[in-house]
Order: structure tokens, then C-alpha cells, then sequence
């Protein structure tokens, strides 16, 4: 197992651990405020702050085994090396886009580390969010650089 299959791998199970949280939190904070009348106080802010973590994390083992959801209008009707070059266009854009992203979410996230933002219920600061997502993102891009990588190798090697 590569380096990044095994950085993907650890964030896919901090990804999971947070979904967990999200399930456990909604189901007792839904359970308590109908049976006690007692909701917990930081729920939602938990929830909307595990989000990010379950999205960002996610996306490199997805990436890598490449379960991004796809249209395949045309891989049917033309050549199959059409089909590989197609893939590797589109492992480039998905790398493009997702520097793209980690470059729009650094103005947001300096601004809330400059300003001290915090959540409003649990005091969170919103730097150790955004920190959680550029660690996300910064996986997200080695595996997308992964398949890119391997895609423009194979498209070297079938061209040979």
C-alpha cells in the first residue's frame, strides 16, 4: 500500500469517526429534547463542525478508488483508448479543481484565524475547523495528483 493509499486510509477512519459523532449527537440530542425536554446545549454546532471533517476526509480514498459518481455517456461508443484519455482529462480537472478550492478557502480561513472567530454554543474557534479542511483538501489533492499521475503514466505506456 502506497504512502497516500495509507494517508487516505487514516482520513477515511477520522471521516467515519466523525460521521459517527454526527449520528450519536443528532440521535441523543433528538431522544433528550422529546423524552426530557433537555436538548444538548452545542449539538448543532458539533454537527455543523464535524461536517466538513466527513466531507474533506472522505474525498481521497473516494478519489482513489475512483467511486466518484460518473456519467458515461460515451464510454460505450468509442475506442477504449478514448476512454483512458478521456479519464486522465478528467483526473487533471479534478486536480485543477481542487487546487482551486484549497486557494478560495485560504482568504476565509485566514480572516477567522485573524479575527479569533469561534462557534457561538461550544466556543470552537473556527481556525481549528478550517485546519481540519486544508489537511482534508491537501489529501484530496495527493490523491487526485495520485490518479493523475498514474493515469498520465499509463497513457505514456500505452502510447509506447
Amino acid at each position: 500500500m502506497t504512502l497516500i493509499a495509507r494517508i487516505a486510509r487514516l482520513q477515511l477512519f477520522v471521516a467515519m469517526i466523525a460521521l459517527l459523532t454526527i449520528a450519536a449527537v443528532t440521535v441523543s440530542d433528538v431522544f433528550l429534547k422529546y423524552v426530557f425536554n433537555r436538548p444538548i446545549v452545542g449539538a448543532y454546532d458539533l454537527v455543523e463542525s464535524l461536517l466538513p471533517v466527513v466531507v474533506f476526509y472522505g474525498l481521497p480514498t473516494m478519489l482513489l478508488r475512483r467511486q466518484s459518481i460518473v456519467i458515461d455517456l460515451i464510454d460505450h461508443a468509442v475506442n477504449p483508448l478514448w476512454v483512458q484519455i478521456l479519464n486522465a482529462v478528467s483526473d487533471f480537472v479534478v486536480l485543477g479543481v481542487l487546487f482551486a478550492i484549497a486557494l478560495a478557502c485560504i482568504s476565509p480561513a485566514w480572516l477567522a484565524f485573524d479575527y479569533g472567530d469561534r462557534k457561538l454554543e461550544l466556543g470552537l474557534p473556527l481556525s481549528v475547523i478550517w485546519a481540519f479542511v486544508f489537511v482534508g483538501i491537501w489529501g484530496a489533492i495527493a490523491a487526485a495528483a495520485a490518479n493523475a499521475w498514474r493515469s498520465a503514466m499509463y497513457q505514456g505506456s500505452a502510447n509506447s
